[in-house]
């Protein structure tokens, strides 16, 4: 293993990890004010996340390399949560919303429940992230035409009701827009990539200044951008219940983008980073930023790609790159007030399409109908809801997949015994004959609707009398109360025609539910047959005593 892959990633290496700051902090200087806009703030709300983001989460996640910042998802997410708030009581919207999110991120963490992330779809997820770029771009629409007038919340409507309106467009607002996108565009094909947005928006700043083109809209058309630290807001408590739902979502968005952030490269040890551990460290920096008006935070796959691609070693390339852009915000406000809305809406475009996993997209679609239309389900619903119902529709949307999946998993075989004495798996019968054993062993999960796809499964008794039904649960840690419900209904059509229904391979916290439950009670303890190391000894043990059982009805 190589010197890098060895090291903790605690120690700072000078140069290299100087330089990744420098460049770190470049390139997130202009996407952070961007997003600070789209949140529906002023833009130096996004600076101070950007600012604080990775000085916190540098040291509070496991992930080495992940940067904790501004995101395009949490600032969507943000404005749609802060939509409808009069401006004097945004700010204090914003602190709980923020802090909300970060606690709720903390309590994820502390119950480790990162290997939820394990069950999201992956279609699901696509669908969703895929939307949200788009909606990113359409939600520039506005700056980029230089037209304001749309009353429309939703920002597909409000984008075709700005093209609808096209004799309003400001050309000069559409020039700066273009301009800056086609320097992004060529800038990221030669050595300065990492500088594309900074340069970008400094040359469309420029122009406008020089140009004295009045009928643009700039930052500090509607915001003052202050050169000192930010102030430090307690929430108010007393409105959580109207925000709930919202920094929930946003908790979801940023334990989603994180996950997939922090393992986009492993750590320089090797292993790959604790999701449990992220989510923590995320949530404290969310509370931090929270509490210094900062939008929410999470990992950034922009601002990781450009830090790592330039070279970080260690946690510090993260940490001094915030104090790097604090400078900058410090030293600069007077210019950032300078700049053009419709330049920072050519950067969101450009970071909209950019977000785009086209490679993803692609995989899913050829992958199968299923896979396509909940992948394009998903999309239209974010496209047409407000982000954090999207959201918590796609976690809804996910665990009922999950639980189809799990019942369709679901399989019931028959076991013989054969001519050379071993077992053998063959198909269930759909009847029971009269005067047999039938061994059966179910696999899948035997939760929810699971157990009624076994219950579907199970061969019926109605022509049958004096037979035995074995079936085996051997590997079953637990049962639910579904499974409890359909063993019972399935023991009493038995009884109803004169056989018997016997369980093996019981586990002793199985037994104990039986036990509880009643069950076995009805079915009888010398029907119920407990673990045995020995593999198949239960089994022949039941089929022998069931044998026996035939014999005693004649």
């Amino acid at each position: 293993m190589s010197e890098k892959k060895k090291h903790s990633g605690k120690k700072l290496k000078f140069p290299q990890d100087i330089i990744a700051a420098a460049i770190g902090s470049i390139a997130a200087l202009p996407e952070g004010m961007a997003l600070g806009a789209m949140a529906g703030m002023n833009p130096i709300h996004g600076l101070y996340a950007s600012i604080i983001g990775p000085f916190i989460g540098s040291w509070t996640t496991s992930s080495v390399y992940m940067v904790v910042s501004t995101t395009g998802a949490l600032a969507l997410a943000t404005r749609s949560a802060l939509h409808g708030i009069s401006e004097d009581e945004k700010i204090a919207v914003l602190v709980l919303i923020t802090v909300l999110a970060g606690l709720i991120q903390i309590l994820m963490g502390i119950f480790r429940l990162g290997f939820l992330m394990r069950f999201v779809s992956n279609s699901v997820m696509r669908g969703f992230l895929s939307a949200v770029a788009i909606t990113i771009v359409l939600s520039q629409f506005a700056d980029v035409s230089g037209y304001y007038g749309s009353k429309h919340s939703n920002k597909v409507m409000k984008a075709v009701d700005v093209i609808l309106h096209h004799k309003e467009w400001n050309l000069y607002a559409i020039g700066i827009a273009m301009l800056t996108i086609l320097l992004i565009l060529y800038l990221e094909r030669t050595r300065l990539k990492n500088f594309a947005m900074f340069f970008s928006l400094a040359v469309a700043t420029l122009i406008t200044f020089f140009v004295k083109i009045s009928t643009l809209k700039l930052v500090g058309n509607e915001n003052k951008i202050p050169n000192e630290l930010p102030s430090f807001v307690l929430p108010k408590y007393e409105i959580i219940p109207d925000v709930l739902i919202s920094s929930l979502a946003i908790a979801l968005i940023g334990f989603i983008q994180g996950a997939g952030v922090s393992h986009m490269r492993p750590n320089p040890n090797g292993k790959y980073p604790d999701s449990s551990k992220d989510l923590r460290g995320e949530g404290v920096a969310n509370v931090i930023s929270g509490i210094f008006t900062g939008i929410p935070v999470g990992g950034s796959v922009s601002h990781t790609s450009v830090l790592t691609s330039a070279g970080a070693y260690s946690r510090w390339s993260g940490f001094i790159s915030a104090i790097l852009i604090a400078l900058l915000v410090f030293t600069m406000s007077a210019f950032i007030e300078q700049l053009p809305m419709a330049a920072l809406g050519g950067i969101l475009i450009i970071s909209g399409f950019s977000s785009l996993n086209r490679e993803g997209i692609f995989t899913i679609w050829e992958t199968s109908i299923q896979s396509r239309c909940i992948m394009g389900v998903t999309f239209i619903a974010t496209l047409s809801v407000p982000i954090q119902f999207a959201v918590l529709g796609s976690v809804i949307l996910t665990f009922i997949l999950h639980t189809v999946e799990a019942s369709n998993r679901v399989k019931l075989k028959a076991v013989t015994v054969a001519d050379d004495g071993f077992l053998k798996e063959i198909p269930p019968p759909s009847e029971i004959k009269s005067n047999e054993v039938i061994m059966l062993h179910p696999s899948g999960s035997l939760f929810f609707a699971g157990a009624y796809v076994l219950k579907d499964l199970l061969p019926n008794a109605d022509n049958a009398e004096h037979s035995v039904v074995i079936i085996g649960l051997r590997g079953r840690k637990e049962i639910g109360s579904t499974f409890i419900t359909v063993i019972k209904e399935y023991d009493e059509h038995l009884k109803e025609h004169n056989c018997i229904l016997k369980l093996v391979g019981v586990g002793q916290l199985v037994y104990h539910q039986l036990d509880r439950t009643d069950l076995l009670e009805e079915i009888g303890k010398e029907n119920v047959y407990r673990f045995d190391s020995e593999l198949g000894r239960p089994l022949m043990h039941a089929r022998r005593d069931g044998y026996q059982w035939i014999k005693e009805q004649q």
